[in-house]
């Protein structure tokens, strides 16, 4: 029996998501370019990274929060007052920027409130989506938040140093505050449903994520597919640390933004790809094969210097990129009941974000200590290794870049040997996600000090 036709107009979460990309753009052009800013006043890369990582820990710590309240606040306004905090935040950097008392400490601040932000709004989004999107949809829904959220972080670093370097970091910060207004507005201006939930008026907010941590520990096609993701974020973000200044090392940064725009449209084509998969049942298999590509891709990368070459596999590797993670997104947002769909993702995205700071704490020493030495003209490999990649600046980090491929097609291997991960969809059953017909019962707690569903 074919599925029924979608009933639900796209345009009501068209409204919602459509301001909080604008919001996310304009948030990731103001982090990098406070990045940007901090660099040049300081030129020590260990305060820009402190930025970083000042940002990846709260949003870590603070997913499991950001889950319980995805689940059991009513979702219109737990996403106005995401809206507002960050904001706030930015508006008060602006403020002390236009005043000169902005210090580095408020920066830093500032990218520890961001990463709160970002921990209470995915899940809140993510949990969101099935309640306004028809299931049928959903695939290629994700696919197109994803490659537009993917190409904002890809094109961010070459406008944002634009335009701190003509119109300064001022103008950022009140384009910031611009898109923070689009999406309150785009907010305010749509209904947004509300998931069913038990009445459990006396649950803990740590017993209410234990419980989603269960659902996922329970099912191990699921809690396989978490852990299959964050290791693909690890490799992926090596990859990430390594190819700017591999770049860097070949060409001039000019040339370097152009071939990090063609991975932007790599990242487009893998959105638009996802339209194509968006009614298959099997998206599993499509999150283990653009594992495989990913890994192709930064093996080629990593043996080439030709610009053309690295970024065709830049390209390729960002175009598997929103294949995966709308894929995998999608069902996640199948398989799991509605009233427990936040905290599950949020326990998700709390493994994922774990890795890419991890990466970099791992790869940047790897590639400076270990790997440029061994590959220099001269060093240990470079009679043997060398043959393949070449010698020299560079190369050690073009080898680091071969290994992260090699490793990506080994967890391809693993994953498509897996059976409880490659059967995650037949074994786990769909659920069908429906709005609460009602207001949420009220709790207890933290929640209901600041009006939770009422």
């Amino acid at each position: 029996m074919s599925p029924a036709a979608p009933t639900r107009s796209l345009a009501p979460f068209a409204i919602l998501i459509g301001g909080q990309l604008v919001s996310f753009v304009g948030t990731t052009l103001t982090g990098v370019g406070i990045g940007i800013w901090v660099f040049g006043q300081t030129g020590s890369v260990m305060t820009f990274a402190w930025l970083t990582i000042l940002t990846l820990v709260p949003a870590i710590l603070i997913s499991p929060f950001g889950g319980v309240i995805a689940d059991t606040w009513r979702k219109k306004p737990a996403m106005l007052a995401v809206d507002s905090l960050s904001a706030l935040s930015s508006a008060t950097m602006l403020a002390l920027l236009l005043s000169g008392r902005l210090e580095f400490w408020h920066l830093y601040a500032n990218a520890v409130v961001s990463g709160l932000a970002l921990g209470l709004q995915r899940p809140l989004f993510e949990s969101t989506t099935p309640l306004m999107v028809d299931e049928q949809r959903l695939a290629g829904v994700n696919g197109i938040v994803h490659s537009v959220a993917g190409i904002g972080q890809v094109v961010a670093p070459v406008l944002a140093g634009t335009l701190v370097a003509t119109l300064g970091l001022s103008t950022l910060l009140i384009l910031d505050a611009c898109t923070f207004l689009v999406a309150f507005g785009c907010t305010l201006g749509v209904k947004v449903p509300n998931a069913p939930r038990r009445d459990r008026a006396d649950e803990s907010f740590v017993a209410a994520f234990r419980e989603g941590w269960r659902f996922v520990r329970e099912r191990p096609g699921l809690y396989g597919m978490f852990w299959f993701t964050t290791m693909r974020n690890y490799l992926f973000a090596t990859c990430e640390v390594v190819v700017v200044p591999l770049l860097l090392v070949v060409t001039t940064p000019e040339k370097t933004g152009a071939v990090l725009s063609v991975g932007g449209l790599g990242v487009l084509a893998g959105g638009l790809a996802m339209g194509l998969l968006a009614r298959r049942r099997r998206l599993i298999v499509w999150v283990i094969l653009a594992q495989g590509l990913t890994g192709l891709a930064m093996i080629v990368g990593g043996l080439s210097t030709d610009l053309v070459v690295i970024a065709v596999a830049l390209a390729l590797a960002f175009m598997a990129f929103p294949i995966e993670e709308a894929s995998s997104t999608t069902i996640m947002q199948r398989k799991v009941p509605a009233a427990l769909l936040g905290r599950v993702a949020s326990v998700r995205n709390m493994m994922s974000m774990s890795a890419p700071p991890l990466a970099m704490l791992v790869a940047a020493p790897l590639a400076d200590k270990v790997f440029e030495p061994l590959m220099r003209d001269g060093g240990p490999l470079a009679s043997s290794v060398g043959l393949l990649t070449g010698t020299g600046p560079g190369r050690g980090m073009g080898l680091l870049l071969v290994v992260t491929g090699l490793a990506t097609l080994v967890l391809t291997i693993v994953g498509w040997r897996s059976a409880a991960l490659r059967n995650v969809e037949t074994d786990l059953p769909d659920q069908h996600h429906e709005s609460a017909k009602q207001t949420p019962a009220p709790a207890r707690g933290l929640a209901e000090a600041i009006g939770r569903d009422r």
